[in-house]
Parts: structure tokens; sequence; C-alpha cells
């Protein structure tokens, strides 16, 4: 009896494993339950690179190397494989990886980059955070983004010798009390934030230092 008990948790317990995305062994392939769901030849990438869940846990997304993985590819899924949608295309990657999911599971938001590695088309779309809906596939300027209380940001798109100010007030003309240097990380959003014109101002704690920095030069850390 104890032989046959053994057995069957063998059996079931791989089976079980299968009901989550996962990537074959060269990373070329995203399978679940044995099925394949991307194939790198047929949907246009390099390599897969990450899954990321939404909060609620009912989809996830996919990011792949598009080009040199600076460039990078999107596409979304329903937690159980299905509802397969691909949200980048044309001059319109993903930044390396500044993607990330809104609090309440509705939208991806990611950097959008034209190119990093050629000219892009004169009607090449712009670049900057841009939003998208997951249940329709929607897709515009991520002026609803905000940043989570619960998560640590990274700043980007700043020179070696051209630091992130950190102002005591919203607006590029406040005092600056401190400065975020370009590998910065740890930095955390403290549920204060301020739109001015087309831009969104967050108050944000970095080491010792309290102020205020523009939003779109942070991105969600994975950990």
């Amino acid at each position: 009896m104890k032989h046959i008990t053994f057995l069957l948790i063998l059996f079931v317990g791989p089976l079980a494993q299968t009901n989550k995305p996962v990537f074959n062994e060269d990373e070329t392939r995203l399978l679940f339950n044995h099925k394949v769901k991307l194939d790198s030849e047929k949907d246009g990438y390099m390599r897969l690179l990450e899954i990321r869940f939404s909060p609620d846990g009912k989809r996830f997304l996919v990011l792949a190397c598009g080009f040199e993985c600076t460039d990078n590819v999107g596409f979304l899924f329903n937690a159980d494989g299905t509802g397969k949608r691909k949200f980048t295309g044309g001059w319109d990657w993903i930044l390396r990886n500044n993607v990330e999911w809104s609090a309440a599971s509705q939208f991806v938001y990611y950097y959008r980059i034209q190119s990093t590695g050629a000219d892009p088309s004169p009607t090449a779309p712009k670049e900057g955070w841009m939003q998208v809906a997951v249940k329709t596939g929607a897709k515009s300027t991520a002026m609803s983004r905000r940043l989570k209380t619960n998560a640590s940001y990274a700043v980007f798109r700043v020179y070696q010798n051209d630091p992130l100010n950190i102002r005591s007030a919203p607006g590029l003309k406040t005092k600056v009390v401190g400065k975020v240097p370009f590998d910065g990380k740890e930095i955390h959003y403290l549920g204060e934030m301020r739109q001015m014109g087309k831009e969104v101002w967050a108050k944000i704690q970095f080491g010792d230092v309290i102020g205020w920095v523009n939003q779109s030069y942070l991105y969600e850390e994975v950990k």
C-alpha cells in the first residue's frame, strides 16, 4: 500500500505544476499545460525574458527580447493561458524591462521607445509612458499611471553626470533638496502626487531625503 501511495504522488505532482506559464529550456517558447502559447519564430522576438502576473492574479504579461533586449515586445494573457494579445508593434517597443501593472490590474503601463538601434520612421509614435487597457486593448498616453506605496522604484533615462533632482515641491522652479544618481534604486512613493500640465509629480523618499520628482523618470523594481 505504501508503494501505491508513493507512485500516485509522483504521478499527480508534475501534472499540477504544468498549470502555469513556463519557458522552454532555450527560452524561445512559452508553454501552458504542455501547449505552445508563444513561439519566437511565429511571434517575432528573440527570446523570452519575464512573466509577471497582475496583482489580482487574473492575467499575466510576458516580456520578450526584441532588438538586443533593449527594444522589447509585450504580450498579455488571461491567467488560464487564453486571450493572447500582443500590445506592442512597429516603432512601438518596450524600453528594456520598463513595464508594470496598475494596482487594480486594469492597465499595463510601459515606457515606449521607437528604437535604440535604428532611425525611426517620420510617422513613428511618440516615446513615453503608455497605458494598455487589459480588457479592450485600448492604448493611450499613461496619464492614469500612479505609483504604488507598497513598491520600490528605480530611476532611468538619467545620465551619470546629470542626476534626477529631488525638489521641495512639484515643478522645475522649486528648491532642489537632493539628487538621485543615474543608477539610484530603493525609491519609495509616499502617496502624494500632483499633475502639472502633462507631467505628474510624485512625493518620494530616497534614503533620508524626502521631496518631489517627475514620476516619468521612475520605474517599478521587480524583486
